[in-house]
């Protein structure tokens, strides 16, 4: 269970607060996000059925790359504030990104011993270039998307061709095992209708191929009217017990716009601009203070949050350790 937050600036009364700390077992927030997602270049090349890419209504351009003057104030901020998680990706394929393994390689140089940096991928994209690039960089955790080993289900689902994919995952592997690479890598995917029947066979392949693999659980991606998650979910959806995404996470767009949620595809909420404003006054600012102090009382109709509904079957593994 994810731990559960109040904010101490909206609570002036210290019984409230000593009620929140030791009766309903509530953190403080965290003054810092653990964890920030940074898109680099926009756009993924894939089409998931999971997923909003392509299904927007919203006009989302394919390539747009983040100026490398804003990026590395981004990444010294999130440094000196003490962000733990660095993911150079947001809603889209990382590996779109020609210059992935330098924008790693900037985080590696700057970062202390208890920050890390771990990206996403669907590993179609990941050429020789790239896996060398990113080995080098000193990439600390990459996590591969791989709907299936079943090669007509798998494009129906990604919209990818399998066997390149497995190629270059293994290939990738290979290439850090000789070189005594410390990147730790993992086999992702999502439990849907298409896969749950596999799930026994997917882990063996991994496991003889010395990859670990998370099974995460389906959600509807914020309510996206064109994401038919019921169809494809293995139980029914539940609306979030919680989601501790506002108070540990910041996302920000390649042109330094910050959403709410991973999940904003039609970037329906605006939480700030770090190409004019720091990243630590944006996070304790009046946009996330409004929003949080909605959340907390239960008022997220007409927000990203209104109608999101998950398989609360089993956890996700968010990855902050």
């Amino acid at each position: 269970m994810p731990p559960k937050y109040f904010v101490p600036n909206l609570v002036r009364n210290p019984l409230r607060r000593m009620k929140y700390r030791f009766i309903d077992r509530r953190e403080p927030m965290p003054e810092v996000p653990r964890a920030i997602q940074i898109q680099t270049v926009s756009g993924c090349n894939a089409n998931c059925i999971f997923c909003p890419n392509k299904k927007t209504e919203l006009d989302i351009p394919l390539g747009k790359r983040m100026d490398w003057d804003l990026y590395r104030s981004i990444v010294d901020q999130a440094v000196d504030l003490g962000v733990r998680r660095f993911s150079p990706y947001l809603m889209n394929e990382s590996m779109l990104d020609s210059e992935l393994p330098e924008r790693v390689a900037y985080i590696t140089q700057r970062k202390k011993s208890f920050q890390f940096t771990k990206i996403n991928s669907h590993g179609g994209l990941l050429t020789e270039r790239m896996a060398k690039g990113l080995l080098d960089s000193g990439l600390d955790r990459l996590n591969f998307s791989v709907q299936g080993l079943d090669p007509e289900k798998y494009q129906q689902i990604m919209g990818l061709k399998l066997d390149k994919v497995l190629s270059n995952i293994e290939r990738f592997h290979k290439l850090k095992r000789d070189g005594g690479y410390k990147t730790r890598v993992r086999i992702v995917m999502l439990d849907t209708t298409e896969i749950h029947d596999q799930i026994p066979e997917i882990r063996s392949y991994w496991k003889e191929r010395g990859i670990k693999i998370n099974i995460n659980q389906l959600e509807n991606r914020g309510n996206h009217q064109n994401i038919h998650a019921d169809d494809i979910a293995v139980h029914e959806l539940e609306t979030f017990d919680w989601c501790d995404r506002l108070f540990e996470q910041i996302y920000v767009l390649y042109d330094g716009r910050l959403l709410q949620c991973c999940a904003d595809w039609e970037q329906t909420s605006n939480m700030g601009d770090l190409s004019g404003s720091s990243l630590g006054d944006a996070w304790l600012g009046s946009a996330y203070a409004s929003f949080r102090e909605r959340f907390l009382d239960g008022d997220v109709t007409g927000t990203i949050c209104d109608g999101c509904t998950k398989d609360a079957a089993g956890p996700d593994d968010d990855e902050y350790n």
